[in-house]
């Protein structure tokens, strides 16, 4: 299952205008589709910005992944326009029902595509060693990340796509790397919660099933999420009064609905700003 989506669509419409914008993303996704179907792909269907396919083995799914980046770069859009395509595809087994795809291999793979960067591809180990040799000189692994909406870990892996001159130098590229050690410890009203090295998530509210559990009337009662991801842990907000953020050295901020990654020491407090709330989650990175 391979997904591939536009990124900045949305503020195109802003920018350029609704017509102009469907003709440059209608021009995009019929690039992104002749690719996929060079590489012998089945469009299961498109999106508003995105398409989805279905290979017969992961090296063409790699194949139209290189391709489809190929094709775009072919198309010399301006660089203003901010236009990138970010993939993501996954080897695995899949439901089909009225012609359409379901089951975990395309979760994974939709969410590896929202992992991506423009102009990256993303897998999994796991679909790694189904390619064949010729392609793993064009891996490079990175580390165990928790997707989102999933409790188990992925360990991703890139597929380089860009010209090789154009690759960003980083350190060792074989797939044996593990992933990072890194600790978040948590205190609230004497107690001390820390990050396991197997520990994925921590959920936060008014709820006393939370791990850790607040009292503030303006919190939620499933607050918020930490959740480890790499050597990253991402706060994230589910709260109808949003949280509050402050980093040590660094102005205080509002999250609603939304993620930050949590790094070296701070404060968190529920619903309103900390010289208002009386508990605050102090958070310290180590």
């Amino acid at each position: 299952m391979l997904f591939a989506d536009i990124t900045n669509s949305t503020s195109l419409y802003e920018s350029q205008g609704d017509e102009v914008a469907f003709a440059l993303i209608k021009r995009c996704l019929d690039v992104m589709c002749d690719s996929a179907g060079d590489s012998g792909g089945r469009v299961v269907k498109t999106t508003g910005d995105g398409i989805m396919v279905v290979f017969s083995s992961a090296d063409a799914a790699a194949d139209a992944a290189i391709a489809i980046h190929h094709a775009l770069r072919m198309q010399n859009l301006p660089q203003s326009l901010g236009l990138g395509i970010h993939i993501g595809f996954q080897y695995g087994p899949v439901v089909e029902s009225e012609n359409d795809v379901f089951g975990d291999t395309v979760n994974i793979a939709a969410r590896l595509s929202e992992l991506s960067a423009p102009g990256k591809a993303l897998t999994s180990r796991g679909t790694a060693i189904h390619l064949s040799e010729a392609w793993q000189p064009l891996l490079r692994a990175g580390h165990s990340v928790t997707l989102k909406g999933m409790q188990r870990p992925i360990e991703v892996v890139e597929l380089l796509c860009e010209a090789q001159e154009e690759v960003t130098a980083v350190g060792d590229t074989a797939l044996t790397d593990a992933p990072g050690q890194r600790q978040l410890h948590l205190y609230l009203n004497g107690r001390t919660l820390a990050f396991g090295v197997d520990t994925r998530r921590i959920s936060i509210g008014r709820d006393p099933a939370c791990d850790l559990v607040i009292n503030s009337p303006r919190a939620s009662r499933k607050h918020a999420d930490i959740e480890r991801r790499a050597d990253k842990f991402v706060l994230v907000d589910r709260s109808s009064n949003g949280t509050y953020v402050t980093i040590e050295g660094e102005s205080e901020f509002l999250l609603r609905y939304e993620e930050v990654i949590l790094r070296g020491h701070g404060w968190l407090t529920a619903g309103q700003p900390r010289t208002l709330e009386g508990e605050a989650i102090e958070f310290v990175c180590v």
